[in-house]
């Protein structure tokens, strides 16, 4: 077994799996350039165009937008006082309610303000940690600053992720007192400005990973209390709210124009997207090149080969991700397998042992779908959306892939394509 090409392999597949890219040296070695116009329209809009400074953020599963979030979240530095989470990190996605959204968020900016040594009084302190009662002790902990405030935290968020009886016990505490616990983010939000000369902005990731009735809870029935801290907050909603009229009225009636969204990137046009000989748009091509470039080591994926891997992703970043994680780990078990292995790399063959796996990935998902197929081929020869019942999935599950040019049109993810057409389902181009 060629034990350096096994390594090499098993840190490309490493390497693809850091989605979002958080790490300042992660950043460093793997960040493409990607999204940039979409991170300066949400800069424009939290500097000035949203009414009270509150945005909303969406795009399919997979584009890229923890890692834009991120990336705004450093640029917004120098200009705000800026906390960046995920409310998955933080709270149970099954149990997420505008209550805990607020609470996390007060316990966030507490910790980064006790670590940037901001002076918080015992009040504000009181009102996030002090709130269950507990004893004497404890009480007298969390009214200190430093270390100690710092484990009291840490506590705090652990409970705050894990434990259901915690959970309950805020929304206890707060669901007929969330305007005191507004009053106090904004007490805390105050001191931290008046310190630091800098304006709050608050960046919650991962809400769009909610279902749509928990999306609807949170941005229809309590969107006033979510938006009520006096401070910037950007926050992600799932790609469905776009079609949902309650949320979006809900939003609008909050000022907020529409919900800000990162685009599945385009390799082809809507005019050339059926003609075989047409040739892909070369600088986005090139976007998706540069990720597997700086995650491949050289010599371990075949330029043509990279080239169709990019091609069948469909312009998803997470696609991409997929399929070369299929395609290292073929070739790690393809260097268990052959004693030597000095020529084993990502060609053509691997490629395709990749795609067959998720070529039935898809299969099983369509399979389970009232109208999934009936869906899918009205959506190729259209380029519309259907409106059969089951669009939404094969949106939320990529197997149909949003453009925009002028107008919103809708494509086949690539694997999805070839699975319908071996099925006898569309023509062979």
């Amino acid at each position: 077994m060629n034990q350096d090409l096994l390594q090499q392999f098993q840190a490309a597949y490493r390497d693809l799996d850091l989605f979002p890219l958080i790490e300042p040296d992660m950043i460093e070695k793997l960040r493409v350039e990607y999204g940039r116009e979409v991170l300066l329209r949400l800069k424009q809009e939290v500097d000035g165009g949203a009414r009270d400074g509150k945005v909303v953020f969406t795009g399919h599963r997979g584009c890229g937008k923890s890692t834009l979030l991120k990336q705004f979240s450093n640029e917004m530095q120098s200009k705000y006082f800026t906390v960046f989470f995920s409310v998955a990190d933080s709270i149970e996605l099954s149990a997420v309610t505008h209550t805990n959204i607020l609470y996390a968020t007060g316990i966030m900016l507490l910790s980064k303000a006790t670590k940037a040594n901001i002076p918080i009084d015992a009040t504000t302190k009181q009102v996030l940690l002090e709130w269950t009662n507990q004893d004497k002790k404890t009480s007298e902990k969390t009214i200190k600053n430093g270390a100690e405030l710092e484990v009291d935290l840490q506590l705090v968020t652990l409970k705050l992720q894990r434990e259901g009886t915690f959970r309950d016990e805020i929304e206890k505490t707060f669901e007929r007192r969330i305007t005191d616990l507004v009053l106090c983010l904004d007490r805390l939000a105050a001191m931290i400005q008046n310190t630091m000369k800098k304006p709050v902005l608050v960046i919650i990731d991962d809400l769009d990973k909610l279902g749509l009735k928990a999306a609807e809870k949170i941005y229809v029935d309590n969107l006033k209390s979510l938006f009520s801290p006096a401070f910037k907050m950007l926050l992600t909603v799932p790609i469905e709210a776009v079609r949902n009229t309650d949320i979006m009225a809900s939003l609008t009636s909050e000022g907020v124009v529409r919900p800000r969204i990162f685009p599945v990137l385009k390799f082809y046009s809507r005019n050339d997207v059926r003609r075989v000989e047409a040739e892909p748009i070369a600088k986005n091509i090139a976007i998706f090149e540069e990720v597997v470039k700086r995650r491949f080591p050289a010599g371990t994926i075949a330029p043509d080969t990279a080239r169709k891997m990019v091609l069948l992703s469909g312009g998803v970043m997470r696609e991409l991700v997929r399929l070369g994680r299929e395609c290292c780990l073929e070739c790690m078990v393809q260097c268990e397998l052959e004693p030597d292995g000095t020529t084993i790399q990502v060609n053509d063959e691997i490629l395709a042992i990749a795609v067959r796996n998720l070529r039935n990935d898809f299969a099983r998902l369509i399979g389970d779908m009232e109208e999934g197929y009936s869906a899918l081929t009205q959506v190729y020869d259209t380029l519309k959306s259907s409106p059969k019942a089951n669009f939404n999935k094969l949106l939320h599950g990529l197997m149909v892939l949003e453009y925009e040019n002028d107008a919103m049109w809708y494509d086949l993810h690539p694997i999805v394509l070839d699975l319908l057409k071996r099925e006898g389902m569309v023509a062979e181009a």
